[in-house]
């Protein structure tokens, strides 16, 4: 095939009749609060990680505007009544029907309430982008917790896998490596952190820190700001480029009354900001709180790497087959759609690049490369699958066809800088396009329609560019 009849669309298949899942609530924070100015900060944060955000006004007494559609997550913020915030979760969890509905607090104050009630509680120094960023984790690990849950179902229900999750996430010590110039604060919280048997590592310089880095998995990096916020900006937006880095929480350590560079610091990737004159506990507490995220993160994304195994996988590309995807979108389909959470599908067919003959194991090859990278594209709790030598589904759970646009745009734009071997090496290496088609669950819709839209929409375009080269 020659460069004239490679073609790429990531738009829908077809104008189709079906019309779309309710979408309203999907991805929904709900904000409570009694500061109205605090809470349009952290809704700003929270538009720019693409969330959809609802407000709810506290004024002490009662609250207003409760929305109907429950939000995927509630965050309180509260100022003045603090001491109000466990009575209001608890209103929420029943209005809603949900007594386990994740929720949030951010407080202006610590008050004598019980903190269980929540799955993580944020003191000053609080930036609004860190209550965003500490929401966008918490969503993620439940949207991880959900499918995983999905997978092992679909395994034992369709497979006869009995597959049991693991439990020892968080049984091993914790290891946090701290960074910067051993100053009197610094040791007093690498201290306290090894009097909780929490394994401590340090490095003063910024070539020991990588160093460390790059040899060892950690929970945590805490690094001191407190007279040198270079070398922390530096290793921290360093580790933010880096796949194997990406999600290693670092937190500075700062001086809450001089500092200025709040959201300098959160640009370059850091994830919480703590006051070195806070009590030792706070200061720990917030340390090992990101450390448990990072943690259960961790084994989710090892639970899900190791679920289904030589049944369920294609063994050359790493995602999953034809069998196991089918099964699992039926699932997958039926939860979404009973909860009117939408969910989208992209077919994608492989085209050989290059001015010269490519063999059919050369490109068989090379679509299993492809595969391997799409895997490695997509979030842990989207699903991957390769239908044919030269076509995968991957469906995103809780996504609208508008939502994945960037997903599919980032997809080609990868994929068409990839170089792939031949025997000759004379030759030089060859390249591959894309036709993309995507799609979204129709309202009674069944998971062979969308699988079907979708793959129609691949062999529609694919047609069309060969009669329009003919």
């Amino acid at each position: 095939m020659t460069d004239d009849v490679i073609h790429r669309s990531m738009t829908d298949s077809q104008a189709s009749p079906i019309a779309p899942v309710a979408t309203a609530h999907t991805n929904t924070i709900l904000i409570v609060t009694d500061n109205v100015e605090r809470a349009a900060d952290i809704k700003a944060q929270l538009i720019n990680l693409k969330f959809r955000v609802n407000a709810c006004m506290y004024d002490g007494k009662a609250k207003l505007d409760m929305p109907r559609d429950v939000p995927q997550i509630i965050l309180i913020a509260l100022t003045d009544y603090v001491e109000k915030a466990v009575s209001i979760a608890e209103e929420f969890k029943q209005h809603y029907e949900q007594p386990n509905l994740p929720i949030v607090g951010t407080f202006s104050r610590k008050a004598d309430i019980d903190t269980s009630a929540f799955e993580s509680v944020i003191y000053p120094p609080a930036h609004p982008k860190q209550i965003a960023i500490r929401v966008q984790s918490l969503v993620r690990l439940t949207l991880m917790e959900h499918e995983i849950l999905r997978r092992t179902e679909t395994l034992r229900e369709h497979f006869g896998i009995h597959y049991e999750l693991t439990e020892d996430a968080l049984l091993k010590p914790f290891k946090v490596l701290f960074v910067g110039k051993p100053t009197p604060e610094f040791m007093i919280i690498i201290n306290s952190l090894q009097e909780k048997e929490i394994e401590v590592v340090a490095a003063f310089t910024t070539f020991n820190a990588f160093d460390y880095l790059y040899e060892t998995q950690f929970d945590a990096v805490v690094m001191n700001a407190l007279e040198d916020l270079e070398l922390p900006l530096t290793i921290t937006s360093t580790m933010r480029r880096n796949a194997k880095l990406y999600h290693v929480p670092t937190l500075l350590l700062i001086d809450e009354e001089t500092f200025d560079q709040e959201e300098h610091a959160f640009e370059k990737g850091a994830r919480d900001l703590i006051d070195a004159n806070a009590d030792i506990e706070e200061i720990s507490g917030r340390i090992l709180e990101l450390a448990n995220y990072h943690r259960i993160h961790s084994q989710l994304k090892h639970e899900f790497e190791n679920l289904g195994g030589a049944a369920c996988i294609d063994q050359s590309s790493g995602t999953f087959n034809d069998t196991f995807f089918q099964q699992h979108l039926k699932r997958v389909c039926h939860d979404l759609q009973r909860a009117e959470m939408p969910i989208s599908l992209i077919a994608i067919k492989v085209w050989p690049n290059a001015s010269y003959a490519v063999s059919s194991q050369e490109f068989s090859s090379a679509c299993a490369q492809v595969g391997t990278m799409l895997r490695n594209l997509v979030r842990m709790q989207d699903i991957a699958a390769r239908l044919e030598n030269d076509v995968y589904l991957i469906a995103f759970p809780y996504e609208t066809q508008q939502t994945i646009q960037p997903v599919t745009e980032r997809i080609s734009s990868i994929i068409d800088c990839a170089g792939f071997k031949t025997a000759n090496e004379n030759q030089g290496s060859f390249t591959v396009e894309l036709s993309v088609s995507a799609v979204q669950l129709g309202s009674n819709e069944e998971s062979s329609s969308l699988i079907n839209r979708a793959l129609n929409g691949i062999n529609i375009q694919t047609a069309d560019v060969l009669k329009a080269v003919i």
